[in-house]
């Protein structure tokens, strides 16, 4: 089954301006994003997935330089960037990932992409993480027949439509109890978003921090 990821980012974020090209540790956090993602194991190819919209020419030469695949397409619609990317790639499961979500985990990537394709999901999800750590694996006719029945241009609500086990075969993963934080958000939205980042980088002194470690952090000094 060819699996694909589909990083979701744009410029013109509004309460926290152009957040995907700010800097920790001298790279962008789009970078740091793409580096991670890299590190999962069951992805055939990443693409970042953007709009036509001259200012978001950059992130494309950002994919070029970090070495991954690049697509310009609808400025509202995420469903359509992600379903011209899986037709051109073939894929047969797209992953979404958002751009703001900067501490999506590796590790669950890989065990929701691995339950996806062992019971032939058509939506799976990972439940009770902080939010901006999970991310979506979807198979690509169910989300076109998603496509087919809403309105393309409320795809951020995406999970609400293709959650529907009346009509799709969806998965969930469960994780450790101790692993457990979903009253907590890791997400970068807002200028307090951006500090608890900054922290977590100043407090784990690793290049890639897992979930694991921000936990950790979390239980010393409550983020």
């Amino acid at each position: 089954m060819k699996t694909i990821a589909c990083i979701i980012a744009r410029t013109n974020s509004r309460r926290l301006p152009k957040k995907v090209l700010k800097k920790i540790r001298n790279q962008q956090m789009i970078e740091l994003l793409i580096e991670r993602i890299k590190k999962t194991k069951n992805l055939d190819e990443i693409y970042l997935c953007t709009s036509v919209d001259s200012e978001d020419k950059i992130l494309v030469d950002i994919a070029n330089k970090n070495k991954i695949k690049s697509y310009q397409g609808s400025r509202e619609s995420v469903i359509d960037r992600m379903l011209d990317v899986a037709n051109i790639e073939k894929a047969d499961n797209v992953v979404r990932i958002t751009g703001d979500n900067l501490f999506t985990d590796f590790f669950y990537l890989d065990e929701m992409i691995n339950e996806h394709n062992k019971n032939e999901f058509d939506y799976t999800r990972t439940e009770f993480l902080s939010i901006g750590v999970t991310a979506e694996v979807m198979r690509v006719t169910a989300l076109k027949d998603c496509y087919n029945n809403i309105d393309p241009y409320k795809s951020e609500y995406l999970f609400l439509y293709m959650f529907n086990p009346e009509k799709y075969k969806c998965g969930v993963l469960i994780p450790p109890k101790n692993q457990q934080n979903e009253f907590s958000s890791l997400t970068i939205d807002t200028p307090e978003d951006w500090e608890r980042t900054m922290y977590i980088y100043k407090n784990i002194n690793k290049s890639i921090i897992s979930y694991s470690d921000i936990l950790k952090l979390d239980e010393k000094t409550e983020i």
